[in-house]
């Protein structure tokens, strides 16, 4: 499924422009590739104690999707289908029976930041 994103990419990190803008306690997707062809992924960039983590879109469980905007708390990304949250620094799922959310390495710099897919 990401054959042709690892191949665009080379192992190389992709930049993403403008993360230093997300606030703190906030989420927000980017889209890579083309997810609908099987070529790419979306991915939710959120913002916790000054942090930023990365966590895949997809939620581990039932096909739901995490979602963009505040967190829960100020701290958990939330899938709505089942009202899951997951801590963003780690993809452990909050008192619910759920795998952990894929979490993807990030390099912030100069208000940009690097991902490795």
């Amino acid at each position: 499924m990401f054959g042709k994103l690892r191949a665009l990419f080379g192992g190389k990190p992709a930049l993403v422009k403008g993360t230093g803008k997300l606030e703190d306690g906030h989420a927000k997707k980017v889209v890579f590739g083309d997810p609908i062809a099987g070529d790419g992924v979306e991915v939710i960039f959120c913002r916790v104690g000054g942090e930023l983590h990365a966590l895949d879109a997809l939620c581990p469980h039932e096909g739901g999707r995490i979602t963009e905007g505040p967190l829960e708390g100020g701290q958990y990304a939330v899938c709505p289908l089942h009202g899951y949250q997951f801590e963003p620094a780690t993809g452990v799922a909050v008192n619910a029976s759920c795998g952990k959310a894929k979490r993807y390495r990030v390099r912030e710099a100069g208000g940009d930041c690097e991902i490795w897919l």
